[in-house]
C-alpha cells in the first residue's frame, strides 16, 4: 500500500520557488532561498523534499557532470545544455523529429528503457562573449 503523504508548507514553498524556473538551481541554491521564509529549516529537509517531487514526478533531476544534483521544475522530458565555463544548466530545445529519432534507437533494445537524458556540454553563448 502507497504511503500518502501531507502537503506540508514547506513542501507548498518549494514549489512556489521553483515555479517556472529556468535555471535548474541545486539543492543549496533552493536551501539559501528557503531558509529567508523557513530559517530552521534544514539542507537535509529541503533535499528530502526535492526527492520526493521528484519521485512524484513533478520536477526532473539533472545530473549535468559537475558534482551537483540540479532540478527542473518541468517534468516533461526534454534536452538540457551545460555549460563546461560557468556550470549553468539550461534547457535545450529539441524538435519532435529529433524526439521520435532517439525514442526509435530504442526499439532494438532488448532490455527495458525506463527513461533517457540528453545533456549538451559546451560553453554558453555568455561565456563565449567574455572569453572574445
Amino acid at each position: 500500500m502507497e504511503k500518502t503523504r501531507r502537503n506540508s508548507r514547506q513542501r507548498v514553498k518549494l514549489r512556489e520557488i521553483l515555479g517556472d524556473r529556468t535555471d535548474h538551481p541545486d539543492a543549496q541554491t533552493i536551501y539559501k532561498e528557503i531558509r529567508e521564509i523557513y530559517p530552521s529549516i534544514s539542507l537535509g529537509t529541503v533535499y528530502r523534499n526535492l526527492m520526493l517531487l521528484a519521485d512524484n514526478k513533478e520536477l526532473q533531476i539533472i545530473n549535468a557532470g559537475d558534482g551537483k544534483v540540479h532540478f527542473d521544475p518541468n517534468p516533461k522530458p526534454h534536452a538540457h545544455f551545460f555549460c563546461n565555463c560557468c556550470h549553468k544548466v539550461t534547457d535545450f530545445s529539441t524538435t519532435e523529429q529529433m524526439n521520435a529519432l532517439i525514442c526509435d534507437q530504442g526499439k532494438n533494445f532488448n532490455g527495458k528503457i525506463e527513461e533517457c537524458e540528453i545533456t549538451f556540454k559546451g560553453i554558453c553563448a555568455d561565456c563565449l562573449r567574455k572569453i572574445s
